[in-house]
Order: C-alpha cells, then structure tokens, then sequence
C-alpha cells in the first residue's frame, strides 16, 4: 500500500472541483494496526511509549534490502489479544541460518526390579532366607552365608538375582565380596526413558552498524535504544516511583520473520529450508561501540561503529504439529 505524506491540491474554475497537482509517497507493507482512541491522553502515552516506532538499517536502501529480518515488538492485552508497538528491521546476517531441536532423553538403571516381577514364589523363600539371616545373627558372617547358602541353592536364576539385589541394598560391601566370588553382579537393566522436550529454542544475532549518513547514525541510536526499551519490563502505578512499584508488566514479545528475496520464508514449503519462529521474548542484549578494538567517533560524537548482539527465547514448545507448519 502507498503511504503519502504531502499531497497538493489547487482548484480549477473551469472544471469547478478540486485537482490534484503533486504528492509524495512511499510503498509500506508492514504491518497495519488500527487506532481508534484519539485523547489527549492516548497521544500522550503512544508518543512516550514510542508505541509505532518504526527502524530500518541499512536506511534509505532502494530498491531495498533483498533478505531481511523483521523484528516486531508486540505487547499483550487484559482481552487475550496483543498489538504492535514497534518494530526494526535489519539486513540479515549469516548467524541467522541456523536453528537446532532437542529433547532429553535419559537412561535409568531398574536394576533387580525386573528379577523381583518374574522370581514367583522361590523369591519368597530367598528373602525369607535373608530376613531370618539377618534378624538372628544380625550382620553375622553365619547366618549371612547360611541365608545365602539358601538362596543360591533353592532360587531360580531370577530369584538368585532378587537375592543379590537384597544383599547389595541391606548390606553393602558383604554383598559385593559374595558377587566377586561368586562371580556375578546384578544386571542393571539400563532403560532409555523419554523424558520430555529438551526445551525452548533460542536464537543469537550479531549487527555490525556502521553509519554513512547523519540520518543513519540517529536511525542506529534509536534502534539500540528500541531494542533496550522493549526487552524491560514496565512498572505498575501503585507505589511512589518506578522503585517501589508493587509490581511489574511483562517484557514486550517479539515476532521474528525472516524475508527472502523480498518476501515471508514462513518455512511451510518443505522445498524450502528456512523455518518459523513462534514469539520470542529477549534474553540478553548487547551494545559494543568500538571499532576493531578501537575507540572512535565521528565529528558530532556518534560512535564509527556499533555491534549490537541479542539472544530470543521462544514462549512455545514444539510438536509434530509444528514440525508440520515449518517451524
């Protein structure tokens, strides 16, 4: 859609209508929010939330970037809904092209548990063995030897397990002496278990900013400090100042879109590598204004060079649903 910001008009006596004689425009794809509260008071507060903010680096780039990220700082509503407040775009650099999957996957030891399920009744006889061994001699190396004379005589390979499991449990490294001379230990039975997904994705980006204009280095200035703004959280007004605030609004979300070649790589085509993000809130931000190591300025005190790093968080974990539209 076309944007104008200067149309003139002049009127026409011999056609009796207005005409228009020029205008100045630009094409806006962005995204569109609606405004339907014009107070004092709404003014005032999208003026100094910077609620609309709109960055671009490299500026005044024609025909344009041709691959791009779109970083759009969107904030929730007390009605289950969000709208946008802002959003930066900037060229895309080559740590972009990578995402990674986990889930945790752990392994268990079940030990003699498995033994114990199939040892049937001689189990019982060998931890009767074992009990009577114990209650009467104590830890006595007698009635040990005799509870597991038993064992090993009257048990099932199962139940002798069963009875090597009790050993190693009640007493320790007397069990381990009878499995060295006996020549076997308890086989553990490791297990891998699912556990669950590894957790939420995350995602880095380095920009190095150089100006080539004044324009530019005001255009840098306020993306840093856009960046900055949206991944704090804001204060309640109950309390005296932003310190003693009795509680905390959460961070803005951002929505991170990739465009390649001028439009959304929404990672559903599968012919397509790139892939989606679900909302994201910022985890670290970083601002570097040396160059190469280097202080340096330019004549009116903006910095040559300016290195912003960041790192998202996703809110969401993934399913195979998601798989299934290019996340």
């Amino acid at each position: 859609m076309k944007i104008y910001t200067e149309i003139v008009w002049s009127w026409d006596d011999e056609r009796g209508e207005l005409v228009k004689e020029s205008s100045n425009s630009y094409d806006y794809e962005g995204p569109l929010t609606l405004c339907n509260d014009f107070s004092v008071e709404s003014t005032i507060n999208r003026k100094t939330d910077g609620v609309g903010d709109m960055f671009t680096y490299p500026k005044d780039t024609n025909p344009g970037l041709p691959h791009y990220i779109r970083f759009i700082a969107r904030r929730s509503s007390t009605t289950d809904t969000t709208f946008t407040v802002g959003e930066v775009v900037l060229y895309m650099p080559p740590d972009a092209l990578k995402t990674s999957y986990t889930q945790s996957i752990g392994d268990v030891d079940l030990g003699g548990a498995i033994s114990l399920v199939g040892g049937g009744a001689d189990v019982n006889i060998i931890q009767d063995a074992l009990e009577a061994g114990v209650s009467k001699g104590g830890f006595a190396e007698g009635q040990i030897a005799k509870a597991t004379a038993a064992g090993l005589r009257l048990g099932t390979d199962n139940a002798k397990a069963a009875l090597l499991t009790g050993l190693q449990a009640k007493l320790g490294p007397l069990a381990a002496g009878i499995s060295k001379a006996t020549g076997k230990i308890i086989n553990p039975h490791k297990a891998v278990v699912y556990q669950g997904p590894g957790g939420f994705r995350t995602f880095s980006y380095t920009f190095v900013l150089v100006p080539k204009s004044e324009s530019e280095a005001e255009e840098i200035f306020n993306i840093v400090k856009f960046f900055k703004k949206r991944m704090h959280p804001g204060t309640s007004k109950a309390g005296i100042n932003d310190v003693s605030s009795v509680t905390l609004t959460y961070p803005d979300e951002f929505e991170i879109q990739y465009n390649v070649n001028g439009k959304p790589a929404d990672g559903s085509d599968f012919n397509k590598p790139l892939f989606k993000i679900h909302r994201c809130f910022m985890e670290s931000f970083a601002a570097d204004y040396t160059t190469s190591g280097l202080v340096s300025f330019m004549d009116d005190n903006q910095p040559v060079t300016t290195t912003i790093s960041m790192s998202f968080k996703e809110t969401q974990l993934l399913t195979k649903a998601d798989i299934d539209e290019g996340y």
